[in-house]
């Protein structure tokens, strides 16, 4: 009998334990990683962001770049902070391929070969990110975001952001954006645009919260 009572205590344990917040967070940033986006669209609050997170690929270099961020892509969840009953903060450590380097390095490689190569021939700008991509010293970068979960009728769902996005696959919206800034001060950066499902890229679960009272 104390044997049954702790199976069933241990299989409550293990239920209880396999939901919740970071639970939540994990299986949408688990979908991602595995560019699974409708599947990663389940755990969203909003559901047209499936379509936000379909990927198509207008070339060769940039399939290889984005499979590039989703294999790199690694994660550990640093900070679980409960704001009301139904509104939780879900802190993730995301470390991956630094994008703004690899766009650096691409134009400074290919700079010098304007200037310093004249009778070898020079690499085309495919060829050079395919080269940086896939070097094994690539380079990476860690940054944090904050993943707001909410509770539905339909469970706990993330209110994804577009910086979430930007954060998981290293900074590359960002970098886009800033592509005449590359190699400098982070204070000459543009924001990116508000758009996505339910919020802009520059608002913070702050300000989020503050909408939804």
């Amino acid at each position: 009998m104390k044997k049954l009572l702790l199976g069933i205590f241990m299989l409550l344990c293990l239920v209880s334990c396999g939901s919740g917040p970071n639970d939540t967070v994990s299986k949408f940033i688990n979908n991602i990683k595995a560019g699974k986006p409708r599947e990663a669209a389940k755990y969203a609050i909003d559901d047209s962001f499936e379509g936000d997170l379909e990927i198509t690929y207008n070339n060769k270099t940039q399939e290889l770049l984005f499979k590039t961020l989703l294999k790199n892509l690694e994660y550990k969840i640093v900070g679980t902070e409960k704001q009301d009953n139904d509104t939780t903060i879900v802190t993730v450590e995301v470390t991956n391929l630094d994008v703004q380097k690899v766009f650096l390095q691409v134009f400074q490689k290919m700079s010098q070969e304007v200037f310093t190569n004249k009778d070898s021939k020079s690499l085309s700008v495919e060829e050079r990110f395919k080269q940086e991509i896939e070097a094994k010293d690539k380079p990476k970068t860690k940054n944090r975001t904050k993943f707001i979960v909410k509770k539905t009728p339909q469970g706990e769902k993330v209110v994804v952001t577009a910086e979430n996005i930007d954060v998981l696959l290293g900074k590359l919206n960002t970098t886009l954006l800033n592509l005449g800034n590359l190699g400098k001060e982070e204070e000459t950066a543009v924001e990116l645009p508000e758009t996505g499902p339910s919020t802009g890229v520059s608002q913070k679960p702050e300000e989020l919260r503050d909408q939804n009272k």
